[in-house]
């Protein structure tokens, strides 16, 4: 059979709505005899065995992850440090090159769920098998996010075929059409007219500021497109995935930005690596009583993370530390303030003040995604 990727072509939209016509159609039927869980259970393992390249690797991986997830649970650990690790050692293999074994689509976001889903299994519960399956390897969402959370994601499949209704159709469709317009349409305009045409060797200044923004521009287009055409989808079967961006460009500060730019990637390393870190960076002495330096240690170590995540790249690296510059610089500064330091943007009215965050803040951006496009003439 032809392998069809997310959001690939048409005949990955011919082949969803096909399943979404066969959910409506049939749901009254479906609801009698067999749960909602188990329909996108079987729904997602024959897409991924029949339409994904290398599935039985992709198989393989999620009964590994799952053997760890299910030891862990079961026995209910607390220390999650070890587990962690193994959960995330074939990603680091794959980002390596090192073992062809782990050479799987989507692997970066099927580990940061596994984990996800580990940790917060102290509050919120065991996933079955077959929601663990469904959670990880959701055909929408397994290439490039957004990143859920089990436990909501688990809500959705509970509440089963309740949430197949033409509202949400209806809801479903606008974002849907949003995303296609963003990457089929805008993206693809700006990658053949302005960003394709662009010599990325060329090491005059012009060319490359030129280049830095003709990128940041498809990247927004094209990635959020993508995740906007995933959340419609989603929505269509009932699993109502997060929003990953809200106006991003508009953010005034580094902070505000990562709340709207690939936003469940940035809550997601907030909650599972910045907050531990920060707790664990208080218990060295050189430490203590240095608040604003523990978190600034930790910020710009998540943006590595970052940066790492996306490849062990240097590209990528450097990228991920810019942001973290930015997000440290920017604390110190609002610590500044609060302990009584002059705000200089207040100097200003406060429509140009926010306008002045905003083009510094876009400018700054601009900057660290031009290193992280691999563009840059070194």
């Amino acid at each position: 059979m032809e392998k069809i990727l997310p959001f690939s072509g048409i005949s990955f939209f011919l082949l969803f709505f096909s399943f979404v016509l066969f959910l409506y159609v049939f749901k009254n039927i479906l609801k009698k005899f067999i749960p909602f869980s188990t329909v996108l259970f079987l729904a997602v393992i024959l897409y991924i065995y029949f339409c994904i390249p290398h599935a039985d690797k992709i198989l393989f991986f999620l009964l590994y992850v799952y053997a760890i997830y299910w030891i862990f649970v079961t026995n209910k650990y607390h220390e999650t440090i070890f587990p962690m690790m193994l959960i995330a050692i074939p990603m680091i293999m794959h980002k390596m090159d090192i073992a062809p074994i782990f050479k799987i689509l989507g692997i970066s976001y099927i580990t940061f769920r596994t984990i996800q889903a580990m940790v917060d299994s102290h509050n919120y519960g065991k996933l079955s098998f077959l929601e663990f399956t469904s959670f990880l390897l959701f055909p929408t969402t397994l290439l490039a996010g957004p990143i859920d959370r089990s436990y909501r994601f688990q809500e959705d499949l509970q509440k089963g075929y309740e949430n197949l209704t033409f509202a949400n159709i209806g809801k479903a469709w606008d974002i849907l059409i949003i995303g296609v317009l963003f990457k089929f349409v805008f993206a693809e305009l700006v990658n053949k007219f302005w960003l394709i045409p662009i010599d990325e060797n060329s090491v005059v200044l012009l060319d490359m500021i030129n280049s830095a923004y003709s990128y940041a521009v498809y990247l927004f287009f094209d990635f959020a497109g993508y995740s906007a055409m995933a959340v419609g989808l989603s929505i269509m079967i009932g699993i109502n995935i997060p929003m990953n961006f809200n106006h991003p460009y508009l953010a005034p500060n580094p902070q505000d930005f990562w709340r709207r730019f690939h936003i469940t990637l940035g809550s997601w390393l907030t909650d599972y690596f910045f907050k531990p870190l920060y707790k664990y960076l208080h218990n060295f002495n050189i430490l203590k009583g240095r608040r604003l330096l523990i978190q600034n240690l930790a910020i710009i170590a998540t943006f590595l993370l970052m940066g790492m995540w996306n490849g062990f790249t240097w590209y990528f690296i450097f990228s991920g530390f810019l942001f973290g510059i930015y997000s440290a610089i920017h604390n110190i500064y609002v610590v500044y303030v609060k302990k009584g330091g002059y705000d200089y943007f207040t100097f200003f009215p406060d429509i140009i003040a926010l306008n002045l965050k905003r083009f510094l803040m876009i400018n700054a951006a601009v900057f660290a995604l031009y290193f992280f496009s691999g563009r840059v003439p070194l």
